[in-house]
């Protein structure tokens, strides 16, 4: 993959400097990425796959890969204050743009659902036992809702570490569990044969979407035709093997029929009672960082929609610090109901879905990037075409793996949104949502932005 270097820019987005660099870009898309994947979907896709999930995982990365592949060649041409989806919109047409950024907005509120439920798990089993699950996962959205309509440094702050502890303690998890791992523990039948693989790996298409952040501020990042693709491979890479190494020691435990807090019920076997406890604190500390990431990433995509004018500007409405209150209660609302359905399975489906329309969209678009022989700034694939179109294939195989009634919410949902975008022709008024929203986006003000800046040891230059 080679890159054009940058021209200078012109109009008013050239005196916005990017400010983002390169281990903000990873820390926000690996924290995001490495959370209900792991603490929630490792023990389910080994229930459907056996040792087979550790192909599962794979297949699900190889499959992401290639679609963040398409992202990137995209994303990279993006102008300086755009988000990474706003290319779709020159290439195919604004409406195609929208899909992408409201599927991505679906898939995250969807995500945040069954972050909390996974939240609610950990914490129910290993420290307030008196408590259910649920109620806890109540609580928790309200939480994650309270805090993205205040001040977001010092979330911003506690996030770095937060990653680096979770990220921590699974390599330990997943380095002491290697030490136990024997070929009887691996050879065993698939519990549905080779078709649960292929259903494990539907299922863990969203563990993978995290780098979707990055792509969301690639305009607001310094010197983005390097640093937006080397940061989305990377969150990849870091991820795929962290979940390698955890399925495998999940495997090594011998346990055949894993509970929704899987992870902690291995690293009991595995590593003793102070293991479980550990990666239990880790899960907990996890979840409820990555939906709060998710109810950022979320309300900046909103932001970027009311600022183009795709929904109606009241979805954009702001606190006067800037906060976004609309649109997170709005995830508050939807978060709630889901965590009421109490099925973490038709939940992440269900995100799956949209991620998957927002995968096909945008591999689209750059497939029609390589037919044009790759025109203007921004990265080039080998192949031409090729690279995408295998992309959109793979990406639409994951469709029929998913569970029917998940697949026409999806969609429904995914209209719904094109009935939103409709109506923006019948909408008058708002002029002030969106002007305030373009303010924000071009002053890198946005809170996700802000978080994205204040994390510790990124270089000022």
């Amino acid at each position: 993959m080679a890159t054009v270097p940058s021209s200078s820019a012109s109009g008013p987005s050239a005196a916005v400097k990017p400010q983002i660099g390169l281990v903000a870009c990873v820390a926000f898309g690996v924290g995001t990425t490495v959370g209900g994947g792991v603490f929630t979907l490792s023990g389910t896709a080994i229930n459907l796959a056996g040792s087979g999930a550790v192909l599962s995982y794979v297949i699900a990365g190889v499959v992401m890969a290639l679609c963040a592949l398409s992202f990137v060649v995209v994303s990279t041409r993006a102008k300086d204050g755009e988000s990474g989806y706003g290319p779709v919109g020159d290439i195919l047409s604004p409406f195609w743009r929208f899909v992408v950024m409201w599927a991505f907005y679906l898939n995250g509120a969807t995500i945040v659902a069954y972050l909390v439920d996974s939240f609610g798990d950990y914490l129910s089993e290993y420290f307030l036992p008196a408590v259910g699950a649920l109620t806890l996962g109540l609580v928790a959205t309200v939480l994650v809702t309270a805090l993205n309509l205040g001040p977001t440094s010092l979330v911003a702050k506690a996030e770095t570490w937060i990653v680096g502890i979770k990220l921590a303690l699974l390599v330990l998890f997943a380095v002491w569990g290697l030490t136990e791992l024997t070929p009887e523990k691996v050879d065993r039948p698939l519990p549905q044969g080779t078709g649960g693989v292929f259903s494990a790996a539907a299922l863990l298409f969203t563990a993978y979407t995290g780098f979707n952040v990055i792509t969301n501020m690639a305009g607001s990042v310094k010197n983005p035709r390097k640093t937006v693709p080397r940061a989305i491979l990377l969150t990849l890479l870091v991820s795929g093997i962290i979940y390698l190494g955890t399925a495998l020691a999940m495997v090594a435990s011998g346990v055949t029929v894993f509970t929704a807090t899987g992870v902690s019920q291995a690293a009991e076997i595995v590593m003793g009672t102070w293991g479980g406890v550990l990666v239990a604190f880790a899960a907990c500390l996890s979840t409820l960082s990555g939906a709060n990431a998710n109810v950022l990433g979320a309300s900046e995509i909103m932001l970027r929609m009311v600022a183009r004018g795709d929904v109606p500007p009241a979805l954009g409405r702001q606190t006067r610090n800037g906060h976004p209150y609309v649109s997170v209660l709005l995830l508050g609302v939807i978060t709630v109901v889901l965590v009421l359905l109490n099925d973490t399975t038709f939940v992440v489906s269900v995100a799956n879905v949209a991620a998957i329309v927002a995968m096909i969209v945008v591999s689209v678009a750059a497939a029609v990037l390589g037919f044009r022989k790759w025109p203007g700034e921004g990265a080039k694939l080998p192949l031409g075409p090729v690279i995408p179109i295998l992309a959109v294939l793979a990406a639409a195989s994951q469709l029929p793996s998913l569970d029917p009634a998940a697949l026409i919410t999806g969609f429904l949902l995914t209209a719904l949104g094109g009935a939103l975008y409709l109506a923006r022709h019948y909408q008058r008024g708002g002029a002030g949502d969106r002007a305030h929203a373009n303010e924000q986006i071009d002053n890198l003000n946005t809170p996700l932005m802000k978080a994205a800046r204040r994390r510790p040891g990124q270089s000022p230059s």
